[in-house]
């Protein structure tokens, strides 16, 4: 191999590898599109633990957390900067976050930089029921 030959493949692969590397910012309206009447698995990253959450067609919102057995509900929606937000009921405040795509077959959920959860995958429909 010549020298010119190793350096662009070595210019490949580090192009390669920063592409892989780097999660991209996924849109509003995929995000809608991806959990819109769908049950999505989730891991928060606190604690690691698992919960598995309904996105409702109408907007609210339910979540199950199998290590403590406690349900929540709220509701979300997208807003028009196209981050997904969480209103969970009692919070005064609703949680908004970038939703992110590693390329690794998980979402992640940003809030304020910091990773806070993961969507691992998604089944059709209130699989909490």
């Amino acid at each position: 191999m010549t020298r010119m030959n190793g350096f662009l493949l070595a210019m490949l692969l580090a192009l390669t590898t920063a592409a892989v590397a780097e999660p991209s910012q996924v849109s509003g309206y995929e995000v809608k599109l991806f959990l819109n009447g769908k049950t999505a698995n989730c891991i928060k990253t606190k604690d690691n633990s698992t919960c598995d959450t309904y996105f409702a067609e109408d907007g609210s919102l339910k979540r199950f957390t199998p290590d403590d057995g406690k349900t929540k509900t709220g509701t979300w929606w997208i807003d028009e900067k196209g981050l997904l937000n969480v209103q969970w009921t009692g919070r005064s405040k609703p949680m908004r976050f970038n939703v992110m795509d590693p390329r690794d077959g998980t979402w992640q959920l940003v809030k304020g930089g910091k990773l806070k959860s993961l969507i691992t995958g998604v089944r059709p429909g209130d699989q909490l029921n």
